[in-house]
């Protein structure tokens, strides 16, 4: 098997498999594909199965349906361009179709999402935002994607805080998803999280004074860092994250590596040595909830006991011993419990 493609089963597999691809669309595209190359182009292809299922379901009236499958459509869009960046206009083209899908499928969904989009230096951050039907002012979260991944790989997490009578938006900010192309992820990255929740604060649908934010591998500790540095936030939830990730490039395997140059620009050590929770961790003093799984070597429970050693409030630290990152294997069980804790911590 090519080397990537091996890279890609053994590492991401349980990831792919909880964010709305069936196990029987993933096996049929396993055997289909033969080398990385064919990657993007087969997952595009059977992304595009699920628009035209969409647009059939939408012409005979099937609203929810049609919704259903756009959002799948994107997800695997986002699939598609997943760890494709060596490939620009193809990663590109993946995004964009990803970005159309979405739109699709946001007026369809119950409750439905609102596209969102916050202007930050030059750049157009990109966002979406559920509100659960009949409520009025609700407190809202704000989560984060990580480096490779995106707001909408954060869809089935919203569902549990939105069904919990929470509204839920989640926004691409430098270096994540078509914003990549704009700006790259940055240390202060929460001077971006703060224009979100400037955004977010000046709408009359929210009560933005119960706000909590939270994030999945660097977006955890960049909710940690806005927690320090803004004090509209009540909450903080870091799944997965790390008190530094200094060092970690040299350690990466190739195909991750490769992607570190469209997230993090043309010298990622020196941006993953410059990301760092010192000074910063000690500054936020609200309810922080951590999740780790126990068989992950890329951020194992030992950040979260140096985090918590430093943090300046409350801290809840639940390992999962059977999780791997993001514990997308026992999805099932932790999203649920992050949205219990986050209902009750806000």
């Amino acid at each position: 098997m090519d080397e990537r493609l091996e890279s890609m089963y053994r590492r991401f597999t349980w990831r792919i498999l909880s964010n709305y691809v069936s196990p029987w669309e993933f096996e049929q595209l396993r055997d289909q594909i033969t080398d990385y190359e064919q990657w993007c182009g087969a997952w595009c292809a059977e992304a595009g199965r699920h628009v035209e299922r969409g647009d059939e379901a939408l012409a005979a009236g099937r609203r929810l349906t049609a919704g259903d499958s756009y959002l799948r459509a994107a997800l695997f869009y986002h699939w598609a361009s997943f760890m494709f960046t060596h490939d620009s206009a193809k990663y590109r083209a993946a995004l964009t179709a990803m970005g159309q899908a979405w739109e699709k499928a946001a007026p369809l969904l119950d409750p439905p999402m609102e596209i969102l989009t916050v202007p930050f230096e030059g750049m157009t951050l990109n966002g979406y935002l559920r509100v659960p039907d009949g409520a009025s002012r609700p407190p809202v979260v704000l989560l984060l994607p990580g480096a490779d991944s995106t707001k909408e790989e954060l869809y089935n997490l919203g569902d549990y805080i939105v069904a919990r009578g929470l509204a839920f938006a989640a926004f691409d900010g430098p270096g994540q998803g078509i914003v990549s192309f704009e700006g790259k992820l940055r240390p202060d990255y929460e001077v971006a999280v703060r224009a979100i929740i400037d955004s977010l604060a000046a709408r009359g649908d929210l009560d933005a004074s119960r706000l909590a934010v939270g994030g999945i591998s660097y977006g955890g500790l960049f909710a940690i860092r806005a927690a320090a540095a803004d004090e509209r936030i009540r909450a903080v939830v870091s799944i997965s994250s790390w008190y530094t990730p200094a060092g970690r490039f040299e350690t990466m395997e190739p195909l991750s590596r490769a992607g570190q140059y469209q997230h993090l620009g043309p010298d990622p050590a020196a941006v993953m040595e410059s990301i760092t929770l010192a000074g910063a961790a000690s500054r936020a003093t609200v309810p922080l909830l951590q999740v780790y799984g126990g068989l992950d070597p890329a951020s194992p429970p030992s950040q979260a006991e140096k985090i918590a050693a430093e943090y300046g409030g409350p801290v809840t630290t639940v390992v999962y011993d059977d999780g791997v990152h993001i514990v997308n294997n026992i999805w099932y069980k932790a999203r649920p419990m992050v949205a219990d804790w986050l209902a009750q911590a806000i």
